[in-house]
């Protein structure tokens, strides 16, 4: 678009015109004619593209294109959908060529005779405008030969973001299924779930499978270690003429850890005190073993330690406290030998150890107390509490049974159990349930308190009041629970609320399939989950990729439970599938 200005004597009065007068007229005009924008107001779209049209089409035999077409309801955007296309079996590499809302996709390679090849575009393609994205994968099946393959598998992944995740499914047949690794194979079939984590893979030859949820990071097909979250089905199957399909495959994702965890920072804190600072957190059996040395880099000798410790609240921590003081500005090395992580990692030990300068200063802090996870006058605190108090350092034994007491609102002292859980932490469990509704008081006695270093306090009580749960404002969940597999492993069943704060959960565990009931569930909504403990550890095993190692059998109930508060939901039937 252009200005066409004539002579002035056609128009004598423009001569009149300053240089801003013409700015303002000629402006407006070339705003105009500026790129293409959407234009503004109305509803916002938020429908889903969609496949309207393919060549060939689906379910097509005795075709052996060189290309396939794919058409869209709208207009899409390309790079979204060539990251979106998975072709089975692998028919090479792949060339697109875009005219509106359809793309061409040729084939590199030559088809193979009598296979059925699918075409799998994943939820990942979003239109241009508002980036929506398709609701579902799609599949488009066709053959080289006369009959299209009926293999189906369907399934869901449980995860906080579900959509998105490829699922991976490898043929057995010919492979020795010890040595598939999904890290250095590419799948032989690939879809992607949608938004509620559901997936098919339709169109399979029939045969023995393996199949694993992949949350792909780099795009290449492959599982990564430590960057791909993972998830692994509780067994292999078999895709047979009798038994064409399998259905409610369900995952929830883990991420592999090999990585060997490493001193990140020691400091001194005081002229005894040692604080080692991991790179991750630390299985606290692990120090039952482990070996740690300090050693005068100076002299090269080694200090006698009086105690090492992990920080049970914060198991990345340890604490290490000498036999001798500390020196300024002597340097010191730390060695550490034996520990692992959560993930049984074993610390590597051909590292040279960490220095750091001593302290000459003295310890003058006396240590504090508090409650684990609570805060003083807490309500609603379950009617079987296991208190755990916690120092902020090592401290000498003491007695327990004298120095912590609790009691209730009336002074009388509540039974209950003492025990020590670490050199900074201790546990009281009453003896029995307490009842709702009522407070009570932990009193500790401090002057029965002297810290590794020697402070202590003198005269003085330390007092943490809490109030039971009122039962009033509580409802219970009863059911049973069923399984069509007759399975070894007792079953861990847990409801979760939705809507409360804080969270709160509650877990049973049966020895075997049967009827269930969760009580003093305060008032809200609640999912349930139950896992097969096929370990007998109380902790869902996720399984491994390579090598395989199956996951425990999982179920979730399919709607959300509502809890009121005296009032009890009976009948919930949980099925194991």
């Amino acid at each position: 678009m252009y200005l066409n200005v004539t002579t002035r004597t056609m128009v004598p009065e423009l001569e009149n015109f300053s240089p801003l007068m013409w700015a303002a007229i000629i402006a407006p005009l070339f705003a105009g004619c500026a790129g293409q924008v959407a234009p503004g107001g109305g509803p916002r779209d938020t429908i889903p593209p969609a496949i309207v049209r393919t060549v060939p089409d689906s379910n097509a035999v005795r075709v052996k294109p060189d290309a396939i077409t794919l058409e869209f309801s709208k207009y899409v955007d390309r790079r979204t959908v060539e990251e979106s296309i998975f072709i089975s079996p692998y028919p090479g590499d792949l060339r697109y060529d875009w005219s509106g809302k359809a793309v061409t996709v040729a084939f590199s390679g030559k088809l193979r005779e009598n296979t059925t090849y699918v075409v799998s575009v994943g939820t990942d393609v979003a239109d241009v405008r508002e980036g929506n994205r398709m609701a579902s994968s799609f599949a488009l099946a066709f053959s080289t030969g006369d009959s299209i393959d009926r293999g189906f598998i369907n399934g869901r992944v449980f995860d906080e973001k579900p959509d998105g995740i490829l699922i991976f499914a490898y043929r057995l047949s010919g492979l020795l299924p010890d040595t598939l690794d999904p890290s250095r194979v590419k799948p032989d079939y690939v879809t992607q779930t949608g938004k509620d984590g559901t997936f098919s893979l339709s169109h399979l030859t029939f045969g023995p499978y393996r199949v694993f949820a992949v949350r792909d990071e780099y795009h290449n097909f492959l599982y990564d270690r430590q960057i791909d979250q993972y998830g692994v089905a509780p067994r292999d199957f078999i895709l047979s003429p009798g038994e064409p399909s399998v259905g409610d495959l369900w995952y929830r994702l883990s991420r592999e850890d090999t990585t060997r965890p490493f001193t990140a920072g020691v400091k001194a804190l005081d002229r005894n005190r040692i604080a080692v600072r991991f790179s991750e957190p630390l299985d606290s059996a692990s120090f039952t073993r482990s070996s740690f040395t300090v050693v005068d880099t100076l002299s090269r000798q080694a200090l006698p330690l009086r105690l090492v410790y992990l920080d049970r609240f914060q198991p990345s921590v340890a604490g290490v406290f000498t036999g001798v003081p500390l020196d300024s500005p002597r340097v010191y090395r730390l060695t550490v030998r034996g520990v692992s992580d959560l993930a049984g990692n074993l610390i590597d030990e051909t590292a040279p150890g960490e220095t750091f300068e001593g302290t000459l200063t003295p310890d003058t802090v006396r240590p504090s107390i508090g409650v684990r996870d609570m805060r003083d006058s807490t309500r609603s605190v379950a009617l079987a509490p296991v208190i755990e108090v916690r120092f902020s350092d090592p401290v000498l034994p003491f007695s327990l049974t004298r120095g912590a007491v609790l009691t209730d609102s009336t002074k009388k002292e509540v039974p209950a159990r003492a025990l020590w859980t670490g050199p900074a932490s201790f546990a009281l469990i009453p003896r029995g349930h307490l009842p709702a509704n009522a407070w009570f008081t932990l009193r500790v006695t401090m002057d029965s308190v002297r810290s590794l270093g020697g402070r202590t306090y003198r005269d003085s009580t330390f007092a943490f009041h809490f109030q039971t749960l009122d039962l009033r404002n509580t409802g219970s969940i009863s059911g049973n629970v069923q399984d069509v597999r007759d399975v070894k492993g007792g079953i861990v069943l847990t409801a979760s609320s939705i809507n409360i704060t804080p969270p709160h959960s509650s877990t049973v565990r049966l020895e075997s399939p049967g009827p269930f009931a969760l009580a003093e569930l305060p008032e809200g909504k609640y999912t349930i989950s139950a896992f097969r403990d096929s370990a007998g550890s109380a902790e869902y095993v996720f399984g491994l990729p390579a090598p395989f190692r199956p996951s425990d059998r999982f179920t979730v109930f399919r709607d959300t439970i509502r809890v009121r508060a005296r009032w009890g939901v009976e009948g919930v039937l949980v099925k194991f599938r």
